[in-house]
């Protein structure tokens, strides 16, 4: 901001009534062969993503230049902190935005003379645009339809210690120079979106005014994304100093979600399936409850429980879950495989296990779906990348916040056969790749014994499966599209070609006999490609006496 004041532009605010006039804002909180291991955190963060968010108003020079001054000891803090794992932002802004540097790998060379460059002019007077500044650099906002120079457009990573240091003097005013309770309302909505992305808002208020509210507003940024806040001199003394400290805020917490009973939160582990998490499941009634099929337009409830402490951190850890759904099968790919079912509320999980429920809203047909559960949180980040196109099965091993759950439950009446669906899908996006269909009974057997198992591989698949010579064991065809499972421990149909993007849908039969009455049965459904488990589903099925 510039160094003339502006009494016309100020608000007779206090810092109780603009809390209030945010507050609707405020979250409700409610009660195979292991792939490649992922690499450890050799540094205090782990992979460090940064995005530097400054005012360069008129009256920001003395801190401006105590930041300089500290801007050797910032770059080999980055470093260490990171282990020299890093991706840096910078963004200034008036009452306008400019992104001076987008994230991008290992850029010390580039963001660096970019902050020594950096002189404080202009400004228009009080207040600046610090909140739509956030908003540019946690959203990723490009510059279309904003007064803002240059996009924000990087990837912040999900295995990262992410955050934005914001440094300015001034209140928030949007775009319009004059703050009000909506830019109030702004500043937290931000800080909220911050939060549900795991990415700290740490603030560093340079006291050149006391005008209220401003030390309020930088606080509120700070505790509600678990980010630290400084308040400096009007000379800006100890600026460089406060986004030292932000740096160093890596707190590392561990929550994490079962893959199977015998899951620690050690990631990634050799246990099989990982497709069949415990704590995952869906109810018709919020929690305490037991699992169910999702019931088809009616209002259920995805219910996940979170386990604190693993072996990665100690301490209460907040953040969100978030649930996605697919249909039923193998092979998908994230995210766009995936659609969202929704998000909790912000919730803060203590030692112990914490079960969080998140509402499904209208079911939709025929009501057999994939479910994953994804806990968010800026102290917790994922420990490898989820990148897009990624394979589902890979980032659930390797990350401890990521569970599966495809348990599809099957009752039957003997001599009454039931259908389910199964999904082939491909994990290579670029290429044409032959999977296998595999199916397993871990237990008693069901196909080939008290029942029978059909798979109808479609038009597509079977005439794929007869070009690629009909290759299987335990099976036998029975149609021009059927193939039925003749028994054994496991049974595979091999060399289904799935073509890049192709999501194919197979229907699974079960037929129970009289024999099977009264009798509890698993049939397990995978794909895989070589060694390579993609997912799959657990029928557990029952049959009526």
């Amino acid at each position: 901001m510039s160094t003339r004041s502006r009494p016309r532009r100020r608000r007779p605010f206090t810092a109780a009534l603009a809390f209030a006039a945010a507050a609707a804002f405020l979250p409700v909180v409610p009660a195979a062969a292991a792939p490649a291991v992922a690499p450890q955190p050799t540094s205090p963060c782990g992979p460090l993503d940064v995005a530097f968010v400054i005012d360069d108003t008129g009256s920001m020079g003395p801190a401006l230049t105590n930041i300089k001054n500290e801007l050797g000891n910032i770059a080999a803090a980055v470093q260490a902190n990171s282990g020299n794992d890093y991706q840096l932002g910078l963004v200034t802004f008036k009452d306008d935005v400019t992104v001076r540097t987008d994230l991008a790998p290992l850029n010390l060379a580039t963001v660096t003379p970019q902050i020594n460059a950096l002189t404080a002019s202009g400004g228009g007077g009080e207040p600046e645009a610090s909140d739509e500044a956030v908003n540019t650099a946690v959203n990723n906002l490009p510059a279309a339809g904003r007064p803002q120079t240059g996009n924000f457009s990087g990837t912040w990573r999900t295995n990262a210690t992410k955050m934005v240091i914001l440094v300015t003097d001034a209140h928030p005013g949007g775009f319009d120079d004059a703050f009000t309770a909506a830019d109030q309302a702004n500043a937290h909505l931000r800080a909220v979106q911050a939060a549900n992305k795991g990415i700290k808002v740490s603030a560093v208020y340079v006291q050149t005014n006391t005008l209220p509210g401003i030390a309020a507003i930088m606080q509120d940024y700070a505790t509600t994304t678990g980010g630290t806040y400084a308040a400096t001199p009007a000379n800006g003394t100890g600026a460089g100093t406060a986004i030292l400290d932000a740096l160093k805020n890596c707190r590392k917490t561990d929550v994490f979600i079962k893959d199977a009973p015998a899951d620690t939160g050690v990631a990634p582990h050799g246990l099989n399936p990982i497709w069949t998490s415990p704590d995952v499941k869906v109810c018709s009634t919020p929690p305490p409850c037991t699992g169910t099929n999702p019931v088809i337009g009616a209002t259920n409830y995805v219910v996940v429980t979170l386990n604190n402490p693993g072996p990665g951190g100690s301490g209460a850890s907040t953040g969100h879950v978030e649930v996605s759904y697919t249909a039923q099968g193998g092979a998908a790919l994230w995210p766009m495989d995936w659609t969202s079912i929704g998000s909790s509320a912000t919730v803060t999980v203590p030692a112990g296990a914490t079960q969080v429920a998140i509402p499904w809203t209208a079911v939709p047909g025929p009501g057999h779906f994939c479910l994953l559960a994804r806990w968010i949180s800026a102290t917790d980040p994922m420990t490898y990348p989820e990148l897009t196109g990624s394979n589902t099965l890979v980032n659930t091993r390797n990350n401890n916040n990521i569970a599966w759950r495809n348990v599809d439950t099957v009752k039957l009446k003997p001599g009454t056969p039931v259908t389910h669906p199964f999904t082939l899908g491909n994990p290579a996006a670029g290429r044409a790749t032959p999977t296998d269909l595999l199916f397993t009974q871990p237990g008693k057997p069901f196909a080939g014994g008290a029942g029978k198992v059909v798979v109808d591989l479609g038009k597509v698949l079977a005439e794929r499966w007869r070009a690629s010579g009909q290759k299987g064991v335990g099976v036998r065809p029975v149609g021009e599209t059927q193939v039925e499972i003749t028994g054994g421990r496991q049974a595979v149909l091999q060399g289904l070609v799935i073509q890049p993007k192709e999501r194919l849908e197979t229907a699974v039969t079960f037929t129970a006999t009289d024999a099977a009455a009264g009798t509890d049965f698993v049939v397990r459904v995978s794909q895989s490609s070589g060694d390579e488990d993609l997912g799959g589903v657990e029928f557990q099925l029952s049959t009526d006496r």
